[in-house]
């Protein structure tokens, strides 16, 4: 009986001992919120998504908005960010390829869609709309993978777009703001900002998605020492069936929910 006690007593120790060393998951999680840079066009969707997460989890998410390049170069500076939400392929490669992304989390989450809003045009037709305006507004191209999409319809309309001043601004949210001032007759947004806003249909125009290059937007987890403990866990939402449902709705192309996530 004596050496049966004194087995048991030492698994208790041992268990003991592994419960103290082990860090608590709710403390980190009280300690910071989730960090998530989050491209300008996707905002809208990471609010929802990240409400979600919260809701179902307890994990409390902080999103970062701006431009993917912008978002891009603050990350390689050190900015501390657990998971990068791109516009772009290329970002989240280059951040692999630096050793500041974590290759195997690499993926792309979502595919977006480019329209032409025009609120005082009946009809957004692009060739009529950029033969008849003195100016057009869309996110910088070197900034921002949906201006580089909208650059890419303007060429394909040289004769139209001769005389066309380019009203250029830092990522897809000012772009937005400038054609809803009245500061340009219009321009290129994503579709999900027009539906956020419930712009009226005939106002804009989706543009087809072989006039420009595919909006694939990507997500890499950052490799650092305090990577946020449920950055994995809001990865695999964001990739997730429920996700998937959540983003058609909003005006972004699913790429096929993840059956092993469920939430």
């Amino acid at each position: 009986m004596t050496r049966l006690l004194g087995r048991w007593a030492g698994h208790l120790v041992l268990l003991a001992f592994s419960l103290h060393s082990v860090p608590s998951y709710a403390e980190e999680l009280i300690e910071r919120p989730l960090a998530v840079a989050v491209a300008a066009n996707f905002a809208g969707a990471a609010e929802q998504l990240a409400a979600s997460f919260t809701e179902k989890t307890g994990v409390p998410v902080r999103l970062v908005m701006g431009s993917t390049g912008l978002l891009y170069a603050q990350i390689t500076q050190g900015a501390p960010i657990d998971l990068f939400l791109s516009a772009d392929t290329e970002r989240p490669q280059a951040l692999v390829a630096k050793n500041l992304g974590i290759g195997q989390s690499y993926a792309i989450y979502t595919l977006g869609r480019l329209v032409l809003w025009v609120p005082d045009g009946e009809n957004a037709d692009p060739a009529a709309f950029l033969t008849a305006a003195d100016s057009v507004a869309l996110a910088n191209p070197l900034l921002a993978p949906y201006g580089r999409a909208a650059s890419d319809v303007i060429a394909r309309f040289p004769t139209q777009s001769a005389n066309l001043r380019i009203v250029r601004g830092q990522n897809i949210s000012a772009t937005f703001t400038q054609i809803a001032s009245g500061a340009v007759p219009g321009g290129f947004v994503a579709l999900s900002q027009v539906l956020a806003q419930g712009i009226p249909r005939e106002q804009y125009r989706v543009m087809p998605e072989d006039w420009h290059q595919p909006i694939e937007q990507a997500l890499v987890l950052i490799k650092h020492q305090n990577l946020h403990p449920a950055a994995q866990s809001f990865r695999g939402f964001l990739l997730s069936e429920k996700a998937s449902v959540m983003l058609s709705a909003q005006g972004y192309v699913a790429v096929g929910g993840d059956q092993q996530h469920e939430y």
